[in-house]
């Protein structure tokens, strides 16, 4: 079987979430950090360096091995040539893999969370979100049908593109529009219902499982990524490419050497950096507390069409990239795998690049934090004490194609430890209250969560050990009016 090349590829650019982006709409969702730009409005790094670094929390819950998974992402990001001399066609369409044992035991691979992440922060979204994207409603997108009302991808030409549906998935090669990314056709359909309006897009064939970029955060239990994909690569050439010009700004802190001491040119048209490299942010090996560093390079921007570089420095005090480990599910009862900062301090250039009310481009700027979950034990009640359950919703793990065990987390700890046993209580679809139970004890101290009607026969619900984790148990349609809940040391 022969298949033609013609847009097979795409890659999707992030931005700062502009006002018609809702969740209304379904173009962002609660937990992203931005929207998809169209291909004149993309934002980059302009230095070609940046560090990274780990806080406590991370060395206390993840460990070494934590930490060389984080390497190993940066490293795969380093590999990269410069976008000048990038060949898309050196790079596969899946380089997702299975690691059977890690899937058995529900292992989330951090490496390869970070690697996404870190494509996010370099400017890119996830481009099989972006193929279709409803920028405004109107009835003329219905058909009725119910118990939805539906308008597919067929029936848009001509009308509905661009002032109610938008693309914001791009082809590396031609930066047109595309459905395609990596090699796998997709769809869509507007939706009317009890929810709202929103876009669904699906593979054409839905009996063929749709390779997706890494950057569409598409890894499960025992999924791991052994590198970037064609699309992934394509937008990092597009974003980093020399011939990629827009005005920008230096970053905070970057400031003039040598004959340029004393003057250098802070706002000019640029081209991109062509490559950007991670380097671990320097720490004092005794306190553990970071070390500013210096970072010299030559910086080029355009006037009257001209070339011209500048030779400049900036110092970094604190990592552009610091990871952390905490308690990312406070705020919402369900199960989260990350937070990261926002794309709310990027720099919009959009006005200097000609375009007053655009949405870019710009430029990233940091400081990025990205906090992993500390992934605990879930637990669900539908009636206390029956029906009660466990569910493994995954921990994190590092593994890959090699017969070598999966390292799990949090890693074994001595001495006092924290665990969080959080529950919430939902009444029918209704978030009631939550509860909190912060334990402090020698690591491996098992505890039951008991439950009563009467403060007198304690019934236990399950047993949780003290390994720093968060516990997550969600309580729904409790089988009594009155009914107390406390956690104690287990005998």
């Amino acid at each position: 079987m022969v298949f033609s090349t013609v847009e097979s590829r795409a890659f999707a650019l992030l931005g700062p979430v502009e006002p018609w982006m809702q969740m209304t709409n379904g173009v962002v969702g609660p937990d992203d950090i931005g929207g998809p730009m169209n291909i004149d409005a993309g934002y980059r790094w302009n230095v070609p360096v940046v560090t990274y670094g780990f806080d406590a929390s991370f060395l206390n819950y993840f460990g070494s091995n934590g930490v060389a998974a984080v390497r190993r992402a940066t490293q795969i990001l380093n590999n990269l040539p410069p976008a000048s001399q990038m060949v898309l066609t050196n790079y596969p369409f899946d380089s997702q893999h299975e690691n059977r044992s890690a899937a058995a035991q529900t292992l989330f691979d951090l490496k390869s969370r970070t690697l996404a992440l870190l494509l996010e922060q370099l400017g890119l979204t996830q481009p099989a979100r972006s193929i279709f994207v409803l920028r405004q409603f109107s009835p003329a997108l219905l058909v009725p049908g119910p118990p939805y009302y539906e308008l597919g991808e067929s029936s848009w030409v001509g009308w509905a593109i661009p002032d109610y549906i938008v693309q914001r998935n791009f082809d590396p090669q031609t930066l047109l529009p595309t459905p395609y990314v990596n090699f796998s056709r997709y769809t869509g359909a507007v939706f009317s219902g009890l929810s709202g309006n929103y876009m669904a897009i699906g593979p054409v064939n839905s009996s063929v499982s749709p390779i997706k970029a890494l950057a569409d955060f598409s890894s499960g239990w025992g999924i791991y990524y052994n590198g970037l994909t064609y699309d992934d690569v394509g937008g990092l050439s597009f974003l980093l490419s020399t011939n990629n010009l827009n005005y920008e700004t230096l970053l905070p802190g970057v400031v003039g050497v040598g004959a340029n001491a004393d003057s250098f040119v802070k706002g000019a048209l640029r081209p991109g950096v062509d490559k950007v490299t991670f380097i671990p942010q320097p720490v004092n090996e005794q306190s553990g507390a970071f070390l500013p560093t210096t970072n010299y390079f030559t910086d080029s921007y355009l006037t009257n069409g001209i070339l011209l570089q500048q030779q400049v420095a900036r110092v970094v005090s604190q990592p552009d990239f610091l990871f952390s480990a905490g308690d990312v599910g406070a705020d919402s009862p369900t199960f989260r795998f990350f937070t990261r900062t926002g794309t709310t301090n990027w720099l919009n250039h959009a006005a200097a690049n000609g375009n007053p009310n655009g949405a870019g481009p710009g430029v990233i700027q940091p400081q990025v934090q990205i906090v992993f979950n500390k992934l605990g034990p879930l637990y669900l009640a539908g009636g206390i004490p029956d029906g009660l359950s466990s569910f493994d919703a995954g921990y994190w793990g590092s593994f890959d194609g090699t017969t070598n065990a999966p390292v799990t987390y949090p890693i074994p700890q001595a001495g006092t430890n924290q665990m969080v046993v959080r529950m919430w209580l939902i009444s029918g679809t209704v978030l009631q209250q939550r509860f909190d139970w912060k334990l402090s004890s020698q690591s491996g101290t098992q505890f039951a969560m008991q439950t009563s009607t009467n403060l007198t026969d304690w019934a236990t619900l399950f047993k949780v050990t003290n390994n720093g984790s968060v516990c997550t148990f969600l309580n729904s349609n409790p089988s009594s009016v009155n009914r107390f809940y406390r956690l104690i040391p287990s005998e």
